[in-house]
């Protein structure tokens, strides 16, 4: 009856030797057995959960990897819509300067206070007399301009920037015909454009153009291009200058004290003409500069002063 409680295990060794054997007790045994199937199930176990967390690791690790990746190509996205906003920015920066230039080119045509004149001062031109009951003031409304208003759009801010660019190259291809250049090397005004009196006989005249004096021999400008229609004597003007322009524009300059040009000669923006002088009905050495359109003498200060005040603005 033990043995029915145990185990007899038996070890055979070589042959011609004695069998040997020995009981363990079920229980124990039994207990033994569990501990293998324990551990070998714990360890099946530890493997299968091992290779489970190496593959979710390897996974983990691709996912980072690709997460690094677009965070990468986000940072560069970044970057690069950052130097597109700074270009838009700028874009928008140059448009608005050139908005403004434009909106100044026509709000500023009229000039500024003339600045105060000397007592003894060169003058002369053909005075036109008049009575002070038939002066009349004369009194222009400002300009204004609006401005359109900025698109938040690139392509349309870009699209507008470029299309002011070639406006403004042809505005300035325009300007060349447009006596805007100052006439004289020097800033020294010494009579304005209007009523004032006349140097000779102090009775109130019209005076047509505007006096700038220097020395005898300050270089004297066409102030836009066009053909010299003129170039000679004429009568109280002394030695002049006349240039006809492609757009109903006439410059006049006088009391010259010497010429430049010849009559028929096709001038730029800017060539010389001729040097300052005192001919003609002339109280000393200055320019008298007259600027006619459609016939009609008109204020050239506003144009003398017009590419400074845009550079200005």
């Amino acid at each position: 009856m033990k043995l029915r409680n145990k185990w007899r295990i038996l070890i055979m060794s070589d042959a011609g030797r004695s069998v040997k054997h020995v009981n363990v007790n079920k229980l124990i045994g039994y207990s033994l057995l569990t501990c293998v199937a324990f551990v070998s199930l714990s360890l099946i176990i530890s493997l299968t959960l091992l290779n489970q967390l190496s593959s979710e690791n390897a996974h983990l690790k691709e996912t980072v990897s690709q997460v690094a990746n677009t965070l990468a190509e986000q940072e560069q996205q970044i970057i690069a819509f950052e130097d597109d906003r700074s270009e838009i920015e700028h874009h928008l920066h140059e448009l608005e300067q050139l908005e403004e230039q434009l909106s100044n080119m026509i709000t500023t045509l009229e000039p500024t206070e003339i600045p105060s004149f000397e007592e003894e001062r060169p003058q002369g031109g053909i005075e036109l007399v008049v009575n002070n009951s038939d002066q009349n003031e004369e009194q222009e409304s400002e300009r204004g301009i609006e401005l359109t208003s900025l698109k938040e759009t690139a392509p349309t801010l870009i699209e507008r920037y470029e299309s002011s660019i070639d406006q403004l190259n042809e505005v300035k291809e325009d300007l060349e015909t447009v006596p805007i250049y100052w006439p004289a090397d020097t800033e020294r005004v010494t009579s304005e454009y209007g009523y004032r009196s006349d140097p000779f006989t102090s009775s109130t005249a019209y005076h047509s153009g505007i006096d700038l004096a220097d020395s005898w021999g300050t270089e004297i400008y066409a102030t836009a291009d066009g053909v010299v229609s003129l170039a000679g004597r004429d009568g109280g003007y002394g030695i002049s200058v006349i240039i006809d322009h492609p757009n109903s524009y006439e410059t006049r300059y006088a009391h010259l004290g010497q010429l430049n040009v010849e009559v028929g000669d096709e001038v730029q923006q800017g060539d010389l003409i001729g040097l300052m002088g005192s001919t003609g009905r002339s109280t000393g050495v200055h320019l008298h500069y007259e600027i006619i359109r459609n016939g009609d003498t008109t204020n050239p200060y506003p144009y003398m002063t017009f590419l400074q005040r845009v550079l200005n603005n």
